[in-house]
């Protein structure tokens, strides 16, 4: 068994894969995955313990003058979410220190869809492809003993350092305490054109409008691992939950094409528009379920940046899907 902090660590690199180099195939980075993780046959490698729920966003006046997407055009646009925890199984526990996982699709009237994904932490976890894939097989458990090998794994830490960071915020950040009580990262950079004409590179965060609570140290040894779905549907039930979208543009020398580097917290923001979370499936499954929940652009409202890690998503996440769906 795969020890669940490794687990954790592989759920959090795939939630954000980065950019496949030449020598890595689509298939060859699914492979990575599942060679620490095992066969990944039905359920999604990505935080795969979750909760499907329902709501909308609305853009503000704001967000529609920064951006000429249509799901930014100020009209109330319907939304499929889902909250989930990463592991690498769907036993993950719901106190592990671990990254939480907002995702949500928005099609408008016209069935234009948008779908994206951001994650509890401010940073990911692999600063080049190679370092992500090359950090799946240091880590591949050894035969004999059903772990990795520790020399393997400390030669790869010593070679790419920045690989620590996602565990050590992790480690000084103790989980939230509800899905509704943190903040999603999208860590990503992308180009918004405006009315204006004017292209602005930026990434988005989505603050809690109920504030940020973490698990007291108590709370992660008594609440069990499995708290997290009934809390958000009574929460939900007694009012709406909502997160304010919130664009943060970078300063000058930040870096725009690598989500390893978080930017500071100084830099100049927009809210752009609330998500408003108005119903929770009662129980597992539900219509996010056979949703990917890739980053997509929407142009030219919404484009990539020349961050490769977001040109690259949409293979290995069909590898995956494809592998799941013939089971």
């Amino acid at each position: 068994m795969i020890s669940p902090a490794l687990a954790a660590l592989a759920a959090l690199a795939l939630a954000v894969p980065p950019a496949l180099a030449t020598e890595y195939t689509p298939e060859q980075v699914i492979d990575a995955f599942e060679g620490v993780l095992g066969p990944i046959r039905t359920h999604r490698p990505s935080h795969p313990k979750g909760i499907c729920a329902a709501g909308h966003f609305q853009a503000t006046a704001e967000g529609a003058r920064l951006s000429v997407a249509p799901v930014f055009n100020g009209q109330r646009v319907n939304a499929i979410i889902r909250f989930g925890v990463a592991g690498g199984y769907t036993t993950a526990s719901d106190v592990a220190r671990s990254t939480r996982g907002l995702a949500f699709r928005l099609e408008t009237a016209q069935v234009e869809q948008w779908d994206t994904a951001s994650i509890s932490a401010p940073i990911f976890s692999a600063p080049t492809p190679q370092a992500l894939v090359e950090g799946l097989i240091a880590r591949r458990p050894d035969p004999a003993t059903g772990q990795p090998d520790p020399a393997r794994v400390a030669a790869f830490v010593a070679a790419n350092p920045a690989t620590t960071l996602p565990g050590r915020w992790l480690a000084a950040n103790n989980p939230p305490a509800s899905w509704a009580t943190t903040p999603y990262w999208g860590v990503n950079t992308f180009l918004f054109r405006g009315q204006d004409g004017q292209v602005r590179p930026a990434r988005w965060v989505f603050e809690p409008r109920a504030g940020v609570a973490r698990l007291t140290e108590e709370q992660m040894r008594t609440l069990g691992p499995d708290f997290l779905a009934d809390e958000l549907r009574r929460r939900v039930a007694a009012g709406r939950v909502e997160f304010d979208m919130v664009l943060v543009f970078p300063g000058p020398g930040d870096d725009l094409n690598n989500p390893t580097i978080a930017w500071p917290e100084d830099r100049p923001r927009a809210v752009v528009g609330p998500l408003t979370v108005t119903a929770v499936e009662a129980g597992p499954g539900g219509p996010c379920d056979p949703i990917s929940y890739m980053n997509l652009d929407m142009e030219p409202g919404i484009a990539f940046s020349d961050d490769p890690t977001l040109h690259a998503r949409a293979a290995p996440y069909a590898v995956s899907l494809t592998r799941r769906t013939r089971n």
